[in-house]
């Protein structure tokens, strides 16, 4: 076994997410672990040893992928970003001597009052841990001694992880002391995405350091003001120009673009025999927070409006991935037909179900399809990666950001709509079922049984077995959940509004969700939560 140790000094980590500023990163990507090995290396003299160890890690693969280490890493709490403005450089102000206007002026002292300190803007994410100490492991593997004791040097010269004040101390880890994964690679059932190292990053690093550039710049650099041998610097100035433009190498940030989905650790008891629908039962649970606007909260009504602008968000990042993953994204063909086959949907998460709950939005979960290819899947998520914010008209602006905590508030748990995965046999609409086509029956009871008929095949278009008893209600069972008249109407193509309706639905037996029914199950409408038990009483937000 190879287990990496990381143990944060300050008590928190300073590091940001590659494409949000805002947004701390945890738990710590191994691709960023692995850069700050290898910066390590590159600034203590690239030993030969150190570099065949670096190249060794990054060469780890298991089928065919680069192998992901599992991760212990305790829950953080991400502060608020705060703006600081930080001084930069001193820029002087070049006043010439009237007196002599052909002089060149001397450049001015640092404290001279010509200096002028522009503040820049600087932002600094943070978040503090519950435990310091954070574990990368590879189970399957088994170092030989020359590479172990390389690695083993080289961790004791890592300083940071992230910004500068995000000290650490790093070590090679004996196995009583880690404890268990709470994260581990899962393509299936990932909730976050973290970056991986794989084969190649090592000299892609060295080609962005552009090592030897710069150590021929500053040798030139010194020949150059060094007056005491005139051939030699009239000979380093020449390169310089040609060579440099007088100015420093390029250096450039690395971007890792390999990712790995982690997910929490799945026991035996996971497993479930319980039937479910098409899609899958492990959603992407993202939390919606307020960034700018009027309303401090959204309510279930503004689901048409969420889903609408969200699709529109992730449509928009998606042009340089495959059909297949726009297909499953858009819900239409790239002919622009409706697909007849399930695609993405989204499963809105609400504080309901409890006696003071007031049914406010508190995030989204995406069901993807159970079959769902792997590729198509990494395509999606990459997408869905990408939007961190949603502009939402006279809602405001929201910030997406993944759910990361070891034990999240209720209603951000998959578990809360899906069951899963002991399931469960009665369930009520959270959004109103949508109707597929408007009621013929003019007669109360044969209405009631109409919308029962349409109720029940919708559940069977989603590959549940037929419920025993559906009941069409104006409200839902669940607490703090809207009547379904406070819900805006779905418009057909034709611009007429649709029908819609809150319903209990009751098994023969448990089944597991995520359960969406209706004409509008792809955009919010018709999600039901259990009632059974468990799921339907706790007291967490």
């Amino acid at each position: 076994m190879l287990a990496l140790g990381i143990r944060y000094l300050n008590g928190f980590s300073a590091a940001s997410e590659s494409d949000n500023r805002a947004q701390a990163e945890w738990p710590p990507h191994p691709g960023r672990v692995f850069m700050a090995l290898a910066a390590a290396h590159f600034q203590t003299g690239a030993d030969p040893a150190e570099r065949q160890a670096l190249l060794w890690l990054e060469a780890l693969e298991r089928n065919g992928q680069p192998a992901a280490p599992s991760i212990v890493a305790s829950q953080e709490i991400q502060r608020d970003v705060v703006r600081h403005y930080v001084p930069v450089n001193d820029k002087p102000i070049w006043k010439k001597d009237p007196a002599k206007p052909k002089k060149k002026p001397e450049p001015p002292l640092q404290s001279a009052p010509g200096i002028m300190r522009n503040r820049n803007e600087r932002t600094f994410t943070r978040a503090w841990l519950e435990n310091d100490t954070v574990y990368l492991i590879w189970p399957e593997v088994d170092p030989d001694e020359s590479v172990r004791f390389a690695l083993e040097g080289l961790c004791a010269k890592v300083t940071r992880i992230g910004h500068s004040s995000s000290l650490v101390q790093m070590w090679l880890a004996r196995p009583e002391e880690i404890g268990d994964p709470n994260w581990v690679p899962d393509e299936d059932r990932a909730e976050v995405r973290l970056r991986l190292a794989p084969s190649g990053t090592l000299e892609y690093l060295e080609q962005r350091y552009n090592e030897k550039a710069v150590e021929t710049f500053t040798a030139l650099k010194v020949t150059a003001e060094n007056a005491s041998d005139k051939k030699a610097q009239k000979k380093a100035k020449k390169r310089l120009e040609e060579e440099f433009s007088n100015g420093p190498p390029a250096q450039l940030r690395p971007q890792l673009s390999f990712y790995q989905g982690y997910a929490r650790p799945q026991g035996a008891s996971m497993t479930s025999s319980a039937p479910g629908t098409v899609f899958s039962p492990h959603l992407i649970i993202l939390k919606l927070e307020r960034e700018e606007g009027v309303y401090r909260q959204l309510d279930l009504a503004c689901v048409p409006a969420v889903t609408q602008r969200w699709r529109e968000a992730l449509l928009s990042q998606c042009n340089d991935l495959s059909p297949a993953v726009r297909t499953t994204l858009s819900g239409h063909d790239i002919d622009g037909n409706p697909l007849d086959s399930p695609h993405l949907a989204f499963v809105p998460l609400a504080f309901v179900g409890h006696e003071h709950a007031d049914g406010h939005l508190v995030g989204m979960g995406l069901a993807f399809l159970k079959d769902l290819p792997p590729d198509d899947r990494r395509g999606v998520l990459q997408a869905v990666n990408r939007v961190r914010r949603l502009k939402i008209g006279r809602l405001g602006i929201w910030r997406v950001e993944a759910v990361t905590e070891a034990q999240p508030p209720w209603n951000l748990r998959a578990g809360v709509c899906t069951a899963h995965p002991e399931g469960a046999a009665q369930w009520s609409t959270v959004t109103p079922v949508v109707f597929d086509r408007h009621p013929k029956s003019k007669d109360r009871r044969a209405y009631q049984l109409e919308v029962a008929a349409m109720v029940a095949q919708c559940c069977l278009r989603i590959g549940l077995p037929q419920p025993r008893e559906i009941i069409a209600t104006p409200v839902s069972a669940h607490l703090g959940t809207p009547p379904s008249h406070a819900f805006p109407r779905l418009l057909r193509k034709d611009g007429s509004q649709r029908r819609h309706t809150h319903a209990i639905l009751v098994f023969d037996e448990p089944v597991c969700g995520p359960i969406l029914i209706g004409a509008g199950r792809y955009r919010g409408y018709g999600l039901c939560r259990p009632l059974d038990g468990l799921h339907a009483g706790k007291t967490e937000r």
